[in-house]
């Protein structure tokens, strides 16, 4: 009689682990997603402004070794310069070192050309006043501008999470989780969440991804040093309290045997 009573018991435990799994199942080949199709221009990208304490790489180039040597002495990655390839900015600690802080006044100082303001200019407007003021000491000078310190860090539900960089002008969203890799099969798109620190304050915002009215967020185009959080779907959510319920049951229905083992001893 007590065996059948602890066989009795064994059964439910295991209906009810396996209820949990069948449900979990169904409710991930259940999950869509309602992605509008409608067709939408998103508006222009805003110039991204310099600003005191900005970390900026800096490239003049001319006819003449000599010159190139005084004013790209490292190149900052150590490789030379290629428009479009990230690799050759080195690493976060290579790009401090080698790289052109803005002072608190707004400047950075230059070899041969001196003190420049840079302060309040867009990167475009910042090159040109560079060329204007090399073109004073060099012949035919071409000048690079580009932000080191435009770093977004991506966490949640993305397949790589951890701090990008980018150095090719406007970033919007959903580039950014691209270069986190993509999406896991969990992530939440109707609630992501950016960070924005502004006059010494950190904003946050609510956007979905799967809306085309992200289109016309504030931060659909992204800031140097944003935070961006994707959280997990519900699905998950109950996939993390039913793998837990199913090791206490699992727990229980081994105390069981052993109850029953002892108890017929």
């Amino acid at each position: 009689m007590k065996i059948s009573n602890s066989i009795y018991l064994l059964l439910v435990v295991a209906f009810l682990q396996n209820s949990c799994s069948s449900t979990k199942n169904i409710q991930m080949f259940q999950e869509t997603r309602d992605v509008p199709h409608e067709i939408y221009s998103p508006p222009a990208p805003p110039e991204i402004r310099i600003e005191p304490l900005d970390n900026l790489y800096i490239s003049i180039k001319t006819l003449d070794e000599e010159v190139n040597r005084i004013f790209n002495p490292s190149n900052v990655g150590g490789s030379g310069y290629s428009s479009g390839t990230s690799s050759n900015f080195g690493d976060p600690t290579s790009q401090y070192i080698n790289g052109y802080r803005v002072s608190a006044d707004s400047t950075i100082v230059l070899p041969i050309l001196g003190k420049i303001t840079f302060a309040g200019l867009s990167i475009k407007e910042a090159k040109e006043r560079l060329r204007l003021r090399a073109e004073e000491f060099l012949r035919e000078p071409t000048v690079e501008i580009k932000f080191l310190n435009y770093r977004i860090n991506l966490s949640g539900e993305v397949r790589t999470p951890g701090v990008y960089y980018n150095y090719e002008g406007s970033l919007n969203i959903y580039d950014a989780i691209s270069m986190a890799n993509g999406i896991t099969d969990y992530a939440d798109l109707r609630e992501v969440i950016v960070k924005r620190q502004n006059d010494n304050k950190i904003y946050t915002h609510k956007v979905n991804l799967t809306d085309n009215s992200v289109y016309l967020s504030e931060v659909f185009y992204l800031q140097p040093n944003d935070l961006v959080y994707i959280p997990p779907d519900s699905l998950k959510r109950r996939r993390e309290n039913s793998d837990t319920y199913g090791r206490f049951l699992s727990t229980i229905s081994t105390l069981i045997v052993a109850v029953a083992f002892f108890l017929n001893l």
